[in-house]
């Protein structure tokens, strides 16, 4: 911390999810408001993991759904 008070840096993050977020996007989800399939690249058996990890990591898949 010593670091970013001497140097004057301005240290910004943010927190995306909390319960109430979570509520409101199931409700969403199940209302058909919001459609996430376009986020999804992939759904691939659990078994499958490595190569969805891959893939992500690579930037060739956006999101992977793991089925078991």
């Amino acid at each position: 911390m010593d670091q970013l008070v001497q140097k004057n840096v301005t240290l910004q993050g943010s927190f995306s999810h909390n319960w109430p977020i979570w509520e409101r996007v199931l409700r969403l989800l199940a209302s058909g408001q919001l459609n996430v399939r376009p986020l999804i690249s992939r759904v691939a058996k659990l078994e499958e993991w490595q190569s969805c990890f891959d893939g992500m990591a690579e930037g060739t898949l956006l999101k992977a759904v793991l089925k078991p």
